[in-house]
């Protein structure tokens, strides 16, 4: 490589890390702004292209440069790493129910492939987003073995349905925040254990309005989740990636976990730019659950790709 190519390509990679590790430090300033929010979704991005960059680095031999970059590099995998552990997961549990929650996407119209990967999967719960009429009439069609239902029709992209395999001890729309957005809850028995089952799916946080709209109902379920006894699971495109401030609140205000830790970082969305990839659907447990498997689906039309977690009783909490 000639000397001006390299000083023009080292230039180049230089600006890119700079802006980068800028990027990065923004996503912490997102606790009351929207926009500096956006920036705390990408942090396994930015470690990727930290790791390529200093490798380049190290390759042109600017081994003091590397210094500067790499406590962004750790600063990130901080939130990356616990990610991948889990006191909660248990590949060997016996008996489990299996929930999938699932974004049709209004404007969808991938109806069979939607059927054909329940079919599959066959999951006991089901938890939909963005319901329309017509998604209603077509799951209706299509979904005749899952006789507990509940839905709830809008046509804003907020309409949310559960269907389900196993029997409701009680089920109730249920408005959280200011924009009252209606969530589901539900109540059924597993293994004689009262389980409560949260449903929601708040407004995407672009601009103030839907952020402070979207803040709000994290808080308001964060609440109920607080006053609900028994074991409890959160599910949903909460809207918020697993890096953000807001998702850590509501995390460590309930003590609710991530079924994604032990799994890896799974992201959903969106479909249409997987190199942009983050984790918005999002399944969380109290500590009387423990996870088996969790994964992210196949393409079914939407913008975001289905979550599925098979879940059973943590038996070392009941034990003890």
């Amino acid at each position: 490589m000639g000397s001006s190519i390299k000083k023009i390509f080292l230039g180049f990679l230089l600006f890119i890390l700079a802006i980068t590790a800028l990027a990065s430090v923004l996503g912490y300033f997102g606790a009351n702004n929207w926009f500096f929010d956006l920036f705390s979704h990408f942090k396994l991005q930015y470690l990727v292209i930290f790791i390529m960059g200093c490798t380049f680095l190290f390759w042109f031999k600017k081994k003091r440069i590397i210094l500067i970059f790499v406590p962004f590099a750790l600063l990130l995998c901080v939130d990356i790493i616990p990610l991948f552990f889990s006191k909660n997961k248990n590949t060997t549990l016996k008996d489990t129910f299996k929930l999938n929650s699932i974004n049709l996407l209004i404007s969808n119209r991938q109806f069979d492939t939607v059927a054909s990967y329940i079919h599959r999967k066959d999951p006991d719960i089901i938890v939909f987003q963005e319901v329309t009429s017509l998604w209603h009439i077509m799951l209706d069609n299509r979904l005749a073995n899952y006789p507990h239902r509940k839905t709830i029709i809008r046509g804003d992209g907020f309409g949310i349905a559960l269907y389900s395999k196993i029997r409701f001890t009680s089920i109730e729309e249920m408005k959280t925040g200011s924009d009252e957005v209606p969530s589901l809850l539900a109540r059924f028995k597993f293994n004689h254990q009262d389980i409560t089952l949260l449903a929601s799916h708040p407004p995407p946080p672009v601009g103030t309005y839907h952020f402070e709209y979207r803040n709000d109902q994290l808080t308001k379920l964060a609440e109920r989740i607080n006053s609900t006894k028994g074991e409890l699971i959160l599910t949903g495109d909460l809207n918020t990636s697993s890096y953000s401030t807001h998702f850590k609140k509501l995390v460590s205000s309930t003590d609710l976990i991530d079924t994604r830790a032990g799994f890896g970082i799974l992201p959903s969305w969106p479909t249409w730019f997987p190199l942009a990839n983050i984790t918005l659907d999002h399944c969380l447990i109290s500590s009387g659950l423990a996870v088996k498997s969790r994964e992210v689906g196949d393409f079914t039309g939407s913008d975001h790709l289905p979550i599925f977690v098979e879940i059973g009783l943590n038996h070392g909490k009941f034990n003890n």
